[in-house]
């Protein structure tokens, strides 16, 4: 489905029907990528879905940005639409660090958020390198184009335990990110990149709703992320995925639904208390 915005046409889909649960697709993916984690969850969630800027079938006009704030105003476009006044939150990588930033900024939206393989926003020090490698990587897509990105992206370590999955699926997800356009990816590099992102640390203090950090064993850098975060809010856990990189929800789909399943209900559990203390 397509929704109208200002200079934006945002694709999505709605799956099921239940309380509201947004997932936010990693960088180079798109919705799509989460079909295989709603198809192992039970019944009693709708599943509300979008391809963020940049990425997949959404369109956006020429000199339209793709920041976290241009997301975060498609997503409260798209929830009033829908008439969702609150949702879970879960967001993977790029669409992890989107949903903290979301957290930070519109906690009267959220009911709890789940991250894989996410941070708030690097460190003053290690920020300006972060971007200039990000706008080389822009520049790298524009002159070289998505399928030669598209190799090189898929090689890094980051997600050699997708190989675990065998030949097809590794096909798949190669296939998945070949339906992204060279601006798009440039795009949100620019604007959403790791090194652009503004921190949000110290605003996640005052959210007080469910959070729990996931990341794979062997993704050691967001394992202690994770660990960071969990500090950082007042209502935080942190699971480690055994046997997993960061792409923890492709790696081990099966185990990553039982996280999810455990955190949606526990952070269900936690409004209805909330609601029966107001």
């Amino acid at each position: 489905m397509i929704l109208d915005g200002a200079d934006v046409k945002l694709s999505y889909f709605v799956s099921g029907e239940g309380t509201p649960v947004t997932l936010l697709h990693g960088f180079t993916q798109s919705g799509r990528s989460w079909h295989e984690v709603i198809a192992k969850m039970p019944a009693g969630w709708m599943w509300v879905v979008p391809d963020l800027r940049g990425h997949g079938a959404t369109e956006t006009q020429n000199e339209a940005d793709c920041s976290m704030d241009a997301c975060m105003a498609d997503l409260e476009m798209l929830w009033d639409h829908l008439g969702v006044e609150r949702t879970h939150l879960v967001g993977y990588s790029m669409g992890g660090r989107l949903a903290l930033h979301i957290a930070a900024r519109r906690r009267h939206r959220i009911l709890s958020v789940l991250t894989i393989g996410a941070h708030a926003g690097l460190d003053a020090g290690a920020r300006d390198g972060r971007r200039r490698g990000d706008e080389a990587l822009a520049d790298r897509i524009e002159r070289d184009g998505v399928g030669a990105f598209v190799d090189y992206w898929s090689s890094l370590p980051l997600f050699a335990g997708l190989e675990r999955r065998g030949p097809a699926f590794l096909a798949h997800v190669r296939a998945e990110r070949l339906q992204n356009h060279p601006a798009g990816l440039a795009c949100s590099l620019r604007w959403m990149g790791a090194g652009v992102m503004e921190p949000v640390w110290d605003e996640l203090g005052l959210a007080q709703f469910p959070f729990t950090f996931v990341a794979g064993q062997l993704d050691h850098g967001y394992v202690a992320s994770a660990r960071r975060l969990a500090g950082t809010v007042p209502n935080g856990r942190v699971e480690v995925v055994l046997r997993a990189g960061h792409p923890v929800h492709q790696e081990r789909p099966d185990a990553f639904a039982r996280v999810l399943l455990n955190h949606l209900e526990h952070a269900s559990g936690s409004v209805i208390q909330a609601a029966g203390q107001g």
